[in-house]
């Protein structure tokens, strides 16, 4: 009996041990990492919601319809076993779990012993395993990386006036030599690759052990893709992209980076398991035809200071803004007003009535532009001369005096009205005075002589306030080219001293360089220092 009691105690002491964050679920509108993953909010899957599509450009995306049950997954045998879906690339490495199908007894009595997907599956009763080989040495090539895909070729071509989405659920699970699970944090990436003519698959050489990814075959291009972190459960998540050109063959599967060089842990663990990821319930239609929640942007735009972000109000429903996928505290309606200040950023919203959830698309609300653009009030030019007064700038267009322009040049003078416009429909108005001169340099005068002597007149040689010039540099050479004086401003000027030596009587030589009207100028001439 003592020995019973003692042994209860040891296990209170071991639970009470734990820390309750082993248990903790992620709350999805406080901010903080609740369950000590690493991941916040909209970060964490365990805030994703799931969304229902309805049709489908693809043939059997749920992996439903098949021919027979496979049992070798070899390219040779079986690389057709799913109606419309082939392995993506040429391979015969019989580990490549292709396709699995509850009703077929050997895939499901493997599948589900070595390497079980969390039930019940997203749709229906199959799914398709895709997989990123991993090698030690770290001077391999991407073409050396084995890599699993599925591929099919579509009833009609995705076409380069439309964008479209690919919705898929994702995962990877623990496996019989991975029993701890220690992978899960671990994100992968799926990647969805096209090609114009659908006798591109399978791609790479023949019966070849690795031939990495489409990309690196002729036609074959990345039309998009994205990371997963699954943590032993489906996630549903999506691709947009859009085609370069008409795309008639689609594959799936991992993208074209090289996962860093690992080895099998000493506890048996293979990381060869964790490269392995399922997929069901593939969907691809245009993105306007997908379910998806759009937050608009009212009053004006959001360079307003009293800008709103919207979503549709229902009755019941309860809603949590977020800025880059982090909660935003306090803002729980369906209207969210952007601060004044700092408000860049991607917005979403989650949208719950208690059963289902839905978190809107991103909405960027970037920074305002054209808070950077500044026209002087009052500036000129040289007769017969052009002033550019605005360079083209990226994302902004300007109108001047009622016409739309990309930069401003001007060649009157007079008064110019001038609204600079970002991409965002930010704006802001300048008015400009614009004179027209006469930039003639015989119209700079330069004294060409000055008296030193102390008696307070012409004492120092300058150049006139009076003078329409900017100066950069203003230098004095005696007559065996020695610099007497150096200056680059337009106030000081000489005195006829050298180190605080009086200098002789003489003719000097000056250089000056400046700005006259928006134009550099270099002016030399001579003056007579007189004793």
């Amino acid at each position: 009996m003592h020995k019973k009691n003692s042994l209860l105690l040891v296990l209170i002491s071991l639970l009470l041990f734990i820390s309750p964050i082993a248990f903790a679920q992620e709350i999805c509108n406080n901010g903080i990492d609740d369950d000590g993953d690493g991941l916040v909010d909209l970060h964490d899957p365990d805030c994703s919601c799931r969304f229902q599509v309805n049709g489908n450009l693809l043939q059997n995306g749920s992996f439903e319809s098949f021919k027979n049950c496979p049992v070798n997954y070899s390219y040779t045998s079986e690389y057709n076993i799913v109606n419309s879906w082939e392995y993506g690339t040429y391979t015969n490495d019989n580990e490549a779990e292709y396709y699995h199908n509850f009703s077929c007894s050997y895939d499901s009595s493997l599948v589900m012993l070595y390497k079980p997907p969390v039930l019940p599956l997203p749709d229906g009763k199959a799914f398709v395993s895709i997989r990123q080989y991993v090698y030690t040495n770290l001077q391999v090539k991407e073409t050396d990386i084995a890599k699993i895909y599925v591929g099919q070729c579509l009833q009609s071509p995705l076409v380069t006036s439309v964008q479209y989405t690919a919705s898929f659920s994702a995962g990877r699970f623990q496996s019989n030599d991975d029993t701890a699970f220690k992978f899960k944090e671990e994100p992968f990436t799926v990647a969805i690759f096209g090609h114009p003519d659908c006798n591109a698959a399978p791609f790479g050489e023949p019966f070849a052990n690795s031939n990495g990814c489409p990309s690196n075959y002729p036609g074959w291009i990345l039309l998009g893709k994205t990371t997963v972190i699954s943590k032993g459960k489906w996630i549903q998540t999506k691709i947009n992209f859009t085609v370069p050109f008409n795309i008639n063959l689609i594959e799936i599967g991992p993208d074209c980076s090289i996962i860093n060089p690992a080895k099998d842990l000493a506890d048996s663990t293979t990381l060869l398991d964790f490269y392995v990821y399922d997929l069901d319930d593939i969907h691809l239609l245009p993105t306007k035809d997908f379910p998806f929640q759009y937050i608009n942007d009212h009053i004006a735009n959001s360079c307003t200071q009293d800008s709103l972000l919207t979503v549709p109000y229902s009755p019941g429903n309860s809603y949590q803004w977020y800025r880059d996928s982090i909660a935003i505290t306090g803002a729980s309606q369906n209207i969210y007003h952007l601060p004044v200040e700092n408000r860049n950023g991607n917005y979403n919203v989650r949208i719950n009535n208690g059963s289902t959830c839905a978190v809107s698309e991103p909405f960027t609300v970037g920074s305002n532009t054209v808070t950077s653009v500044n026209f002087p009030a009052d500036t000129s030019f040289c007769e017969k001369d052009t002033l550019l007064l605005a360079p083209a700038l990226s994302g902004i267009t300007y109108t001047v005096n009622g016409q739309l322009t990309n930069l401003i040049k001007v060649s009157k003078e007079g008064n110019y009205q001038i609204t600079a416009n970002d991409s965002r429909g930010c704006s802001k108005t300048f008015t400009v005075m614009v004179r027209a001169d006469n930039c003639s340099l015989s119209n700079l005068f330069i004294p060409n002589s000055f008296t030193p002597n102390g008696d307070g007149r012409n004492d120092v040689f300058r150049i006139p306030p009076e003078s329409k010039i900017k100066v950069k540099s203003f230098l004095i050479f005696d007559r065996w080219g020695h610099k007497v004086y150096s200056s680059s401003t337009n106030a000081s000027g000489w005195d006829g001293k050298f180190n605080g030596q009086t200098c002789a009587e003489g003719t000097y030589v000056y250089i000056i360089t400046g700005i006259i009207n928006n134009k550099q100028e270099r002016i030399k001439g001579t003056v007579y220092l007189i004793r």
